[in-house]
């Protein structure tokens, strides 16, 4: 079998953050940049910072077609021939051609017709071409950059000087962990910019281009505004900002390094005035005899930031809550969600929120009530309550259900059709799901419980878009009422047929690390380990844990730990260092999936997002799938249903090693 080399490998140690790769090729270029080019390194001992103002977007229509052109992508890829988003940003993904595969045509694997429900899936005939993976010869660094930094320029577009430059990285491995393919897929280059010394980083802070080993450009994003320098604002001094960061994080985290001063860039969809100094917050929490890196969180450091409290009132079976603000810079937005169902309906866009218990008290008396308030200068304050109804107390004996729905005939479906001639009884048979027929998401997380105040706005937006597009949504838990035991396989004393794995994707939002995910309730435990985990013998094809982890490389632990959970399972979708607390990674994912004109593949889907959302280039994303008989790869393109095609299950002998590709965003 041929041998491929990775240049460069990607890991981390126990989700620590740190990149084991070579460090990152930087420009001769270390002065601050942007608008700002010759002021000096920020002193730790100051107490004022300049805030700069916004003046204008980072890119218009003709210097968007400039820069289309520069890269030879007048002709496809920009939606109805527009080259800028409503957002301001530019965007481009070549769906063909972003992290391809070479592959050759071999026999499909069985079953291939149908999922367990009826669903019609693809063939998966496509298998791993080995001679022409290690033939690969990706865009020389140099090369990129310059070719990036020419398009730009030629299209008037500003940008950072300093230049960082990654691969993304393909890597196989078989059933017992041996390495069986590793290769570097494309080149991008990331363009780094400072102000006042400090690193600017965020959404509305990235400019980056992705070359395919032809040199094509196979993925561009543009997300910049234009600021000049102002008047200097008062921040929160070196010395206070871990108490700061405290707070932000909750009592029981550990800080691991020292808070880092930035300047954050929100993303463009947010009108702001000014870009403020903020700090970046890291640590650590323990769960059990397991310890956790929590998602970074990113506070402002302005001594005037906005402020946050809720007060409520009950009366009866009805509750209305009220914000107040204090501090930041008006006209505020609110938006309020609940840990049990959308507010939508019920004025949820404005100071005041009405609700009702519905039927939310499965589990427990109480529902967690969250406020995002964003002031004008894009400054988010957040706050949460507990809001308890009376209701009956929480479940203490079978595993509640969730109530099931009438289900559309699925369009062509033959009762009886997922069993496979020749292939025995289709596994997880025993637990058929009750949305037959019907595409579902369900949805569990660690939010304010953990020291993460942006969980349950990230789960909300998912599921409301996800709505938006009809797929069904089984089940939403957060805080107290995610349960371990819901991810855990029924013969090991779970219930995950009935939540995790009865659902077509679910979506973890919390912390984890490369042995597990964290849970603040003791239902059963309070941490998920991957051995407890088997996912896809009742329904399950995607599972997203948008944490620290769990895919991380140390000393190749992702093959080793989360191949077991691989039981019918076709992707496992995460993170390979530490992330960031967000509450746009959630709808912009599932908008991706779900988009009408150009629905994206999972594997795609997720490392956009992660490109887009997370602030910080070095975090690394990562995707795990299973590869079959020949070195089938049937769910490497998998997209969700109803919007392109999908591979099939593979079980038992049918799936014979696995597979990870990762990259930095």
């Amino acid at each position: 079998m041929s041998s491929i080399i990775l240049l460069m490998i990607v890991g981390v140690a126990a989700c620590s953050g740190h990149d084991a790769r070579e460090d990152l090729p930087e420009s001769a270029d270390d002065g601050a940049s942007g608008t700002a080019p010759d002021a000096p390194p920020f002193a730790r001992a100051a107490t004022f910072l300049p805030a700069y103002r916004v003046i204008g977007r980072g890119a218009d229509v003709e210097r968007a077609s400039a820069l289309a052109g520069a890269l030879g992508l007048e002709g496809e890829g920009f939606r109805g021939g527009a080259v800028l988003a409503a957002d301001g940003a530019i965007r481009y993904l070549d769906r063909a051609r972003f992290q391809r595969l070479p592959t050759r045509k071999v026999a499909p694997p069985a079953p291939w017709f149908r999922d367990e429900r009826g669903f019609a899936t693809a063939r998966g005939d496509d298998g791993m071409d080995f001679e022409a993976l290690a033939a690969i010869r990706v865009l020389p660094e140099p090369d990129a950059a310059a070719r990036a930094r020419a398009a730009l320029d030629l299209a008037r577009l500003s940008f950072g000087r300093d230049v960082a430059v990654g691969h993304s990285r393909f890597e196989a491995v078989d059933a017992e962990g041996r390495d069986v393919a590793r290769a570097e897929l494309d080149t991008h280059v990331s363009f780094r910019e400072a102000l006042e010394g400090l690193r600017l980083i965020g959404p509305g802070a990235k400019v980056r281009v992705t070359f395919d080993a032809e040199g094509a450009v196979t993925h561009l994003i543009y997300a910049r505004r234009e600021i000049e320098r102002g008047e200097d604002v008062a921040i929160v001094p070196a010395s206070e900002a871990p108490a700061l960061c405290a707070g932000a994080l909750g009592g029981r985290a550990a800080l691991t390094a020292e808070p880092e001063l930035v300047y954050y860039a929100p993303p463009l969809s947010r009108e702001v005035q000014r870009i403020l100094p903020h700090y970046v917050c890291s640590a650590r929490r323990a769960a059990g005899d397991q310890v956790v890196d929590v998602r970074k969180a990113i506070v402002p450091a302005v001594m005037n930031a906005p402020r946050a409290a809720i007060s409520v009132r009950v009366d009866g079976a009805t509750a209305t809550a009220e914000a107040t603000v204090t501090g930041g810079t008006a006209p505020y937005t609110y938006r309020w969600v609940s840990s049990t169902r959308s507010l939508e309906a019920a004025g949820a866009g404005g100071a005041k929120v009405r609700l009702a218990p519905g039927d939310s008290g499965l589990r427990g008396q109480t529902e967690t009530l969250s406020l995002y308030v964003t002031d004008a200068d894009g400054l988010v304050a957040t706050a949460a309550r507990e809001v308890s109804f009376g209701r009956e107390p929480p479940w203490s004996g079978s595993p509640p259900t969730s109530p099931a729905l009438p289900a559309p005939a699925l369009p062509g479906f033959v009762p009886g059709a997922g069993a496979v001639p020749g292939a025995g009884a289709v596994p997880g048979a025993g637990a058929v799901p009750a949305n037959e027929g019907r595409a579902s998401v369900g949805a569990e997380w660690v939010g304010q419980c953990g020291g993460l105040g942006h969980s349950a706005a990230n789960v909300d937006g998912l599921l409301k878009r996800f709505e938006a597009g009809g797929v069904e949504q089984r089940f939403n838990w957060g805080d107290q009422r995610a349960w371990e035991v819901d991810f855990k396989e029924p013969m090991l004393g779970g219930q995950d047929a009935s939540f995790t794995d009865s659902v077509d994707l679910t979506f973890y939002t919390g912390h984890a690390n490369g042995v597990g995910l964290m849970f603040c309730s003791s239902m059963s435990d309070r941490f998920l380990h991957f051995g407890e985990a088997h996912w896809g013998n009742s329904n399950l094809e995607w599972m997203v844990v948008a944490a620290c982890g769990p895919l991380q490389d140390d000393g190749g632990a992702w093959r080793h730990r989360w191949s077991g959970a691989f039981d019918g399972l076709h992707l496992l979708l995460g993170y390979a260092t530490e992330s960031f607390d967000d509450t746009t990674e959630g709808s912009m994912f599932a908008g991706y999936l779900l988009d009408d004109a150009s629905p994206t593949p999972l594997r795609q889907a997720w490392a956009t997002t992660a490109i887009e959302v997370q602030p910080d280039d070095e975090v690394i994303y990562a995707v795990m799938g299973a590869y079959g008989q020949g070195w089938t790869l049937p769910n490497y393109d998998d997209h969700f249903w109803g919007k392109g095609p999908v591979g099939p299950d593979l079980w038992g002998a049918e799936r014979i090693g696995f597979w990870r590709i990762s990259g930095p965003t």
